[in-house]
């Protein structure tokens, strides 16, 4: 199933600094980048997640997101990483991002807690992270899987991604391809990134090797 765009109606205005998204369900979720140093949602994210969805997300078995990794993973300026928060009825419940490698090139991730799976959130949210990259020069994009999540695998293969063996997961790159047809308002997406990225600091760019969107070293 697939998130549908939301017709606005006048009974049901949403918050100011979110893109609503009607779920198939009829649910309402709403979307809304993350902010420089947010830790909070992220930490709510991940106590809903089980050990499997933790390891299929961070590619190893973790019972908590240690510094090493809360660091990177929040360091997001809305540029060269873009992340997405989804809510329904006030909780957190999905993280997408992306985050520049290279020149034109990143890498895209996607985490839903456990009892919202299946609803179309991590469609919603990676179409919401993808778009904004696309606007800010990606033109490629590049994920790691486990080879048991196959939700993601079919997700991130609609991306373009051309996924192959490299020891023991599943790894790859392909040019990036909108999802068609679009789960979130684009035009929406664009507006409020653009908002909110003119205020949140630009990360400068390391000079040293950084871990990527797992928690390891980049390729």
């Amino acid at each position: 199933m697939t998130a549908q765009l939301l017709p606005l109606q006048p009974h049901s205005e949403p918050a100011r600094g979110v893109v609503p998204v009607r779920l198939p369900g009829g649910r309402l979720v709403e979307l809304r980048p993350l902010g420089h140093g947010e830790r909070d949602p992220l930490l709510t994210v991940f106590e809903g997640m089980s050990a499997t969805s933790r390891a299929r997300r961070y590619l190893t078995g973790i019972v908590r997101l240690p510094s090493t990794m809360l660091g990177p993973l929040t360091a997001v300026d809305g540029h060269r990483h873009v992340a997405w928060l989804a809510s329904l009825d006030g909780r957190p419940v999905g993280i997408a991002r992306c985050v520049h490698v290279e020149p034109g090139v990143a890498e895209v991730a996607v985490e839903v807690v456990d009892d919202h799976h299946g609803l179309g959130i991590g469609s919603a949210l990676v179409d919401a992270v993808t778009t904004v990259a696309a606007a800010r020069g990606v033109d490629r994009v590049q994920a790691s899987l486990t080879p048991d999540n196959e939700p993601s695998r079919r997700l991130v293969t609609r991306l373009g991604v051309r996924l192959q063996v490299v020891d023991g997961l599943l790894e790859g790159e392909g040019r990036l391809r909108l999802l068609d047809p679009a789960r979130v308002d684009r035009r929406a997406v664009l507006a409020l990134a653009s908002d909110t990225a003119t205020a949140t600091p630009v990360v400068p760019r390391p000079s040293a090797p950084q871990r990527n969107l797992n928690g390891r070293h980049g390729r």
